[in-house]
């Protein structure tokens, strides 16, 4: 399995052979649930709703899988993100995608979100309010397709509201208030508790930074953009409360390795910056 999230991708951002999803998200071919649930729990396994997707001519682009050290790898919470096969062939700077998550292990729905991905950052984006559902798995196939339909229908409202975000231009004070919102949607500052990770004045500047040309801008897609990938791929300095270092040290911080944080993340991320550019 890939070590984190940002590595389940081909370089080219081509789609996934099914020998690269085993590899990557093997739960995403699993035909068994957890031992302790029982013979009424109806489970949607991820395996078969690959066809339906392909019927609606979307294959699959990312696929990645929650790490344990206890569960079993064949039932872990994964997901898998998809794009129009056109899209990948004929991508411009963005194309739309479905963001599919799921696990084997009773612990939750099946969900689908709609997102983006931008290429000049390699960064997948989970769209938040208004663009996520979920059905429990005994609605079976028939009830995961309606919610596949209803998830394409949201797609050109993506991908207009990332428009409208490109016309947005903040102000320093707006683009500050959104890093400051990102960067509390993974670390909590620092007023005293007991060890953990806590951003500091340093990570909200570190988010912000320009990491390459075609970032500079104030509109509130590429701030968006900036802050989004500086959370979710770290890097960004933060203070770490340890019990050999109980005053704390700075250190930058990982990329999320949590699938089921990185789909949390990045839906808040995407609220705060359609709260900050549409206010």
């Amino acid at each position: 399995m890939s070590k984190h999230v940002i590595f389940s991708r081909n370089a080219n951002n081509s789609a996934l052979s099914i020998e690269a999803i085993h590899q990557r998200a093997p739960a995403a071919f699993s035909v068994t649930k957890a031992d302790r649930l029982t013979d009424r729990y109806v489970s949607l396994n991820t395996s078969d709703v690959l066809p339906i997707m392909a019927d609606y001519g979307y294959l699959p682009t990312q696929a990645a899988q929650k790490r344990s050290r206890t569960a079993s790898p064949m039932h872990a919470a994964h997901m898998l993100a998809f794009s129009k096969t056109t899209d990948i062939i004929e991508a411009g700077d963005i194309r739309p995608e479905i963001i599919l998550y799921n696990s084997h292990d009773g612990t939750g729905s099946v969900k689908l979100f709609a997102g983006a991905f931008r290429f000049i950052c390699s960064n997948g984006i989970v769209a938040g309010e208004g663009f996520q559902s979920r059905i429990y798995h005994s609605r079976a196939l028939n009830g995961f397709e309606e919610m596949l339909r209803n998830t394409v229908a949201t797609l050109p409202t993506l991908m207009g509201r990332i428009d409208r975000m490109r016309g947005v231009s903040l102000s320093t004070g707006d683009a500050y208030d959104m890093a400051i919102a990102g960067v509390a949607t993974r670390w909590d500052d620092y007023t005293g508790q007991p060890k953990g990770a806590y951003a500091v004045a340093q990570t909200v500047k570190d988010v912000m930074q320009v990491r390459r040309n075609g970032d500079e801008g104030y509109d509130a897609w590429t701030v968006f953009n900036r802050i989004q990938e500086g959370v979710v791929r770290g890097n960004a300095m933060i203070r770490s409360i340890t019990e050999r270092f109980p005053e704390g040290t700075m250190r930058k911080a990982r990329p999320v390795n949590s699938v089921k944080e990185n789909i949390r993340i990045n839906s808040e991320l995407w609220n705060i910056a359609e709260d900050i550019a549409f206010a």
